[in-house]
């Protein structure tokens, strides 16, 4: 118990098209509320979770928390000390973002604010300067990934202030339960092999990799979930789909609201991301859905997917871009369900030891009470 409970904004753009949303909503859920006070910034309103948190009776704001439309160093710091007299009076002790975007004038409004800044480091983007000022301005830092601590936190004034702690899901609804009736709506044959993958379709998550490596697979079919954000590489899908004559396998079934009965109905999960321009993964939740539901998995060995899934132990890597070893992944899955099922318990084990929404939020916690000389 503190004589003073530690107040913490947790500022997110919004709860509409914001991703990780459920994320920060999980960990304030988590807190212990004897001696953190969580309070809620967004810079518009709207969405579930905006009703949600004012239902559970959360203090949420609504006002800017970050300089916009003004380019210069000093007129920067002279509209984020403007907007920092929004924040004053409340006292923040801590200032927990959750905007994924290298905009540093987020840590200076809360630097004038009196807060001690924190943000969590999402995504493998480094070559931006803006990352760097955002970065020296925070008192803590969230890495997603180890990958991370060796190409963007390796100096000492980063690396002592840097925090690994990847991905989490809620174990209460993703979990082993085979089932497959959802693949009726898909008109899929029970008896065929039903490959999923959970990704936006965007050029950076490579479908097309996997759309190449099933050409030559009998009754396999492929599933790939998820909203399309690129009109054109989604057309090249298409394209590709159609001149493998794949049209009856492959199914594009834009966002999913139900992943895990639709994991449960799959058979292998495929996340095939490219290295290619840098973006690499984080930490990809959606990899980690599949580990829950015991779903023999396949990345490709990229950042973040290489952490959750070491071949032989959890799961197959393979060569970005690769068709033929992912076609070879593939392959030893089918051949050797008893090598699949000793993965899929592995890697579920892994799941449950470090990837639960509790282990999550002790860790962002433990980050706090560090920053506050709590015991």
């Amino acid at each position: 118990m503190v004589s003073k409970k530690v107040r913490i904004l947790f500022t997110i753009p919004n709860f509409i098209t914001a991703g990780s949303g459920m994320e920060m909503m999980n960990i304030i859920d988590r807190l212990d509320k004897e001696i953190f006070e969580p309070y809620i910034c967004v810079q518009q309103e709207g969405g579930r979770l905006f009703d949600e948190a004012k239902e559970k009776g959360y203090h949420v704001l609504v006002q800017p928390f970050m300089v916009s439309g003004v380019a210069g160093m000093i007129s920067i710091l002279k509209h984020a000390r403007t907007l920092a007299g929004g924040f004053k009076k409340y006292k923040f002790d801590i200032w927990q973002s959750f905007n994924w975007s290298s905009d540093y004038s987020e840590a200076l409004i809360a630097k004038f604010a009196g807060a001690k800044y924190v943000y969590v480091k999402k995504n493998m983007n480094w070559d931006r300067a803006a990352w760097k000022v955002k970065s020296f301005l925070s008192n803590s830092i969230i890495a997603r990934n180890t990958t991370m601590f060796r190409c963007f936190f390796a100096p000492p004034y980063l690396k002592t202030k840097t925090h690994f702690i990847p991905g989490a899901v809620d174990v209460k609804m993703f979990y082993p339960e085979k089932d497959k009736t959802a693949r009726a709506a898909y008109h899929i044959p029970d008896d065929a092999v039903l490959i999923t993958c959970v990704a936006q379709l965007v050029r950076v998550k490579d479908q097309l990799t996997l759309v190449k490596a099933v050409a030559n697979i009998e009754q396999v079919y492929v599933l790939l979930a998820g909203a399309a954000r690129d009109d054109e590489y989604v057309a090249e899908l298409y394209s590709l789909i159609d001149s493998l004559g794949l049209k009856n396998r492959v199914i594009l079934a834009g966002p999913v609201s139900n992943v895990n009965v639709l994991l449960n109905a799959s058979d292998i999960f495929v996340l095939p991301t490219t290295d290619a321009g840098g973006h690499e993964e984080g930490s990809p939740v959606s990899l980690i859905e599949a580990m829950a539901t015991k779903l023999p998995c396949i990345a490709s060995n990229v950042s973040g997917s290489r952490d959750l899934i070491q071949t032989n132990e959890t799961g197959l890597l393979f060569k970005p871009e690769n068709v033929e070893e992912l076609t070879a992944c593939i392959n030893k899955y089918l051949n050797e369900p008893e090598y699949a099922d000793a993965m899929t318990e592995k890697a579920y084990e892994q799941v449950m030891k470090e990837h639960t929404l509790d282990i999550e939020a002790a860790e962002f916690e433990k980050v706090y009470k560090k920053m506050m000389r709590i015991k």
